[in-house]
């Protein structure tokens, strides 16, 4: 037996119960953290038995759309705040290509540091990967600047209309 490749896999292993555990920590649905962790869904419901995490609390049903991020200047504001984190998570590229672990590690990290700027955001971690995806297909969303104080915002493609941050919004509103 090779110790070595024993070693990968127990150290695969732990790193998949840590993201797992950290996911359950925000509420991922099971769905989601199986498909990041490759945990069953009985690991994972014995993971949240031990952790105490009461059954009212999960959030059931498929992951909601991007309307939280795009519906408000506020959304806009802070789904651009999102989007400027994703290139400081890319992996190395003498590194070998990334595993689901991989990206679910990056992505719990995104969404922590997010949250440590934004914590009453109403922004789920399963908005930021709709939001990843959507910008690595670059059909539904845009980054642009706002014509006010050229902060980074983001918009639907195809609504040029809403053109400001939250910020400007808010100081454009009390003016009135």
């Amino acid at each position: 037996m090779d110790a070595h490749r024993n070693d990968d896999s127990v150290g695969r292993e732990l790193r998949g119960f840590e993201l797992a555990r950290r996911l359950i920590v925000h509420g991922v649905r099971t769905e989601t953290i199986s498909k990041l962790t490759g945990l069953s869904r009985n690991r994972l419901a014995t993971l949240r038995r031990r952790l105490k995490v009461p059954d009212d609390e999960r959030h059931r049903g498929p992951p909601r759309s991007l309307d939280v991020l795009l519906r408000t200047a506020r959304g806009r504001t802070e789904g651009a705040a999102v989007a400027a984190l994703f290139p400081l998570f890319k992996n190395v590229v003498s590194t070998p290509s990334p595993t689901y672990l991989d990206e679910g590690e990056q992505a719990c990290d995104i969404y922590d540091a997010y949250l440590a700027y934004h914590p009453q955001s109403n922004v789920r971690f399963e908005d930021l990967m709709l939001l990843k995806r959507s910008l690595s297909k670059g059909n539904l969303l845009d980054l642009a600047l706002c014509r006010v104080c050229k902060g980074l915002i983001m918009n639907h493609r195809y609504d040029r209309g809403r053109e400001t941050c939250s910020h400007c919004e808010g100081l454009n509103a009390h003016e009135s």
